[in-house]
Order: structure tokens, then C-alpha cells, then sequence
């Protein structure tokens, strides 16, 4: 979608209109950190459009965006390069209102336009996702879900570094899930599928870069049996299966050296869930994870694992959320097997008027590229190389009423890696308005 007019104007446009509303400041952060501010109930709640036992709730969102440091680059490398960005957001949610078993539908796109080199950085994304649950028996139902995204990748990303446009590609996403509770029991037990596929991509010399060798499957199939102590207090028993099955060899960096990533692994938890009084609610547990990989020179990657999930209301106003988790990420570093992520976030939301929500967040992510083979082999950047990111982000949103509301934020993010000319600094301003009937 290539709008001229629409990239001169946008951001004049859509400022004139937010300020002609009356003052507006917002929290909108970025994907992995987003928290909801919409009030479920009251005057300020969307209450969609009613189509038989259907409701459908449309939604369009216009995002004035700046971003100083587009390409994610290190600062040693020369002049960063900012820009304005507008996105344009339409989407649609569809849920059923039946007593017995429900149907869902959610649409979501970001059409970003940029104010400077753009040829090189527009994109079009779209989510899509089709859920729905059949309840079998009193006690048990069966829940499954579609999605299919297209989307971008990020320009942060160790995996596309010299390509000229980011990388495209799309997921498909398929899992389904039996849940049952019998007595103090309770049973989960599903498998979840899910897809990459990615398109090719040039270098600035117009060289291919083959991030279709990136193809690949990955299947998780896992149960979940628990025991309820009382209502609110459950142990359980955790254990997932993995599979990752690539197309065929994988290139670094999609025209260095191949390797074979399939690979096999399993995480097993133990842990506990809690609800006091709705006030504070958790889920901790605790366990080891595991990868093993077909390529002999890759090494093992292993360790102990866990998640730690809290929300807690500290006054009825005020809501905090936590997380904290492990887990082991696919790389197409050369000589590297995968990365164990340790992660923590913490976002803090408090409802200073009935229509003036105010949110601040942080988050920590540290990337251990593991697995390696020998340093002769893999290089010595790649050797034992550690990303560590983080950031922090602060706003507002404002409600005019259910139909419309504003939003104004700041994020900071930050990587710091051993691995020459990898860091980088990200300063975003972003100022939306939101329209949702």
C-alpha cells in the first residue's frame, strides 16, 4: 500500500485531530510488553455490534510513531537514522454468545508507512486466529485454535543483519487441547504445531540471501495433570515434548555455512497456582529443560528451568504483573546450536480516573548462545557469545468514551552483546488514537 499523500500528511493529520479531542497521553508499548488498559464494565466499555449470538466489536488504530534509530544499529558504525512512522491498524474481533461451547474470531493488522527511506521499510502485517471450544462432558472441554500471521521481522534480529528490506515471513499456528477435571484431578493434554515460513532476501550489493533454508516445523505436544488442594491451590506435574524439523540445511545468516537444526528435547516442571481472593493470583514452577540436535558437533543444550507468572491488585486500583522464565530459542548463528533465554518483566497499571489509566514496565531478557562447537570452528565472536537486553517504558491513556480514547508512551530499549558492533539503543514516541465501537 503505497499512500504518498497519505506519508506527507499523516502525521499532521492525525495530531490535529487527537489535540482537537482535548489533551491526550496514553500507554501504548511495544508487542511483547503490552498490557491492556480497557475498562471491562461501565461507561467506558465497548459494547460491540450484537448479530444474532454473535458480537462483533470493530476497531481502527492510527499510530504516530518516532523512532531515532530505525535499522538497529550499533552507534560505532556511523549517523543513525531516524523516523517518523505512521501505522494504520483496522481490525476486528467475532465472539459467540452461545451457553454451550463458543466460536472466535480476531483480525489485526499494522500497515506501517515511513517518512524516510521507505522503499526499504514499509510493511504490511496481519494476525488472524480462529479459536473455539466444544464442552464434552460437565467438567471437560476441548479447545483448539488457528492462526496465520504475516509479518515482519524485526531489523534487531542476528539472523537477517545485511539484508536490505527486513525479512518476511508468516506462521501458522494449530494446536488443540483436552482439559477435564474429576474431583480434585485435573487433566490438559494437547499438542500445539506451529509453522515458519520465510522469503528470501537481498543485500544491498543484490546478492540473495536464502532465509528459506530458515523453514521449519515446530511440535510441542504436552500434559498437564494436577491435583487441587482446595479450589484457589493446585500442584501439578508438567511435561512438554519438542520437535523441531527443518526443511533442509539452514544457512547462516542466509549465505554462510549450512548446518542441520533439527533437533529434539523435552521440559518437564513441577509447580503450583494460586488464587487469594482474586487479589493476588500466580503460577510458579520449577523443572529442567533439554535440546538435542542431529548435527553430532552441535553440543547439548540443557539446564534447570522454570516460570513464575503474578498478578496482584494492591489497592482495587492499582494492578501489577510479573513473569519471570527460561526456555531454548532457535539461532542460525554459525557454530551455535540455540540460545537459552532467561527473561523477567514487571509492568505496574493504576486507574488515576475512571478514564486516565497511567502504566510504567521493564523488561530484562539475557540470550546464551549455547550449544556451540569447537571455537576453531565457529569463530571467535560466535564463541560463547551473550546478548543481553532490556528496557523500560512509561504512559497514559486517555478514554474519551467507549467509542474512542488516546494514547501517549516512551519506550527505551537496549541491547548490550559481546559480539563486535551488536549493540544498540532504541529511543520510541508514540501517540495514538483509537477508535472501537
Amino acid at each position: 500500500m503505497k499512500l504518498k499523500y497519505i506519508k506527507k500528511n499523516s502525521f499532521t493529520l492525525l495530531l490535529t485531530g487527537i489535540l482537537s479531542c482535548g489533551t491526550a497521553v496514553a500507554y501504548d508499548s511495544t508487542d511483547d510488553n503490552k498490557i491492556s488498559s480497557e475498562r471491562s464494565s461501565g461507561d467506558y466499555a465497548p459494547q460491540g455490534i450484537h448479530a444474532g449470538s454473535f458480537t462483533i466489536m470493530p476497531k481502527l488504530e492510527l499510530k504516530n510513531e518516532y523512532i531515532d534509530n530505525i535499522y538497529y544499529r550499533d552507534n560505532k558504525l556511523g549517523k543513525l537514522t531516524d523516523s517518523y512512522v505512521a501505522h494504520w491498524k483496522p481490525g476486528v474481533t467475532v465472539n459467540s454468545n452461545w451457553n454451550r461451547h463458543s466460536l472466535g474470531f480476531v483480525l489485526d493488522t499494522d500497515i506501517g508507512q515511513y517518512s524516510t527511506q521507505a522503499s526499504r521499510n514499509d510493511f504490511q502485517n496481519v494476525m488472524t486466529t480462529v479459536n473455539g471450544r466444544v464442552d464434552v462432558l460437565r467438567g471437560s472441554h476441548f479447545d483448539t485454535s488457528f492462526s496465520y500471521n504475516y509479518l515482519t521481522e524485526k531489523r534487531g534480529s542476528p539472523d537477517q543483519i545485511s539484508a536490505l528490506k527486513p525479512t518476511l515471513y508468516d506462521t501458522k499456528v494449530i494446536d488443540g487441547f483436552y482439559y477435564h477435571t474429576l474431583n480434585r484431578v485435573t487433566l490438559k493434554t494437547g499438542v500445539n504445531a506451529t509453522r515458519w515460513d520465510y522469503q528470501n532476501a537481498q543485500t544491498g550489493a543484490g546478492t540473495t540471501l536464502q532465509m528459506s533454508s530458515r523453514n521449519h516445523w515446530l511440535y510441542t505436544p504436552e500434559i498437564r495433570v494436577g491435583y487441587l488442594i482446595q479450589p484457589e491451590y493446585e500442584a501439578y506435574l508438567k511435561f512438554q515434548y519438542v520437535n523441531a524439523s527443518y526443511d533442509t540445511l539452514t544457512l547462516t545468516n542466509g549465505n554462510g555455512t549450512a548446518y542441520n537444526r533439527n533437533s529434539t528435547g523435552y521440559n518437564a516442571l513441577a509447580g503450583f497456582s494460586f488464587d487469594v481472593t482474586g487479589l493476588v493470583t500466580g503460577d510458579a514452577s520449577i523443572g529442567y529443560i533439554e535440546r538435542s540436535y542431529t548435527y553430532n558437533l552441535f553440543q547439548q543444550i540443557s539446564g534447570v528451568n522454570g516460570f513464575f507468572d503474578l498478578k496482584w491488585r494492591p489497592t482495587p486500583l492499582t494492578k501489577v504483573t510479573g513473569s519471570v522464565f527460561r526456555n531454548i530459542g532457535e539461532t542460525t548463528q554459525a557454530g551455535v546450536a540455540g540460545t537459552f533465554q532467561t527473561g523477567v518483566t514487571l509492568n505496574v497499571e493504576h486507574e488515576l480516573m475512571r478514564n486516565i489509566n497511567l502504566h510504567v514496565g521493564s523488561n530484562f531478557t539475557n540470550y546464551d548462545y549455547n550449544g556451540y562447537v569447537t571455537a576453531a570452528t565457529s569463530g571467535s565472536q560466535n564463541f560463547n557469545r551473550n546478548d543481553n537486553m532490556y528496557g523500560v517504558n512509561v504512559g497514559a491513556k486517555y478514554l474519551f468514551n467507549r467509542y474512542l480514547s488516546s494514547d501517549l508512551s516512551y519506550t527505551y530499549q537496549n541491547r548490550s552483546s559481546n559480539y563486535a558492533l551488536s549493540n544498540y539503543e532504541i529511543n520510541q514516541v508514540m501517540l495514538t488514537l483509537r477508535g472501537q465501537y
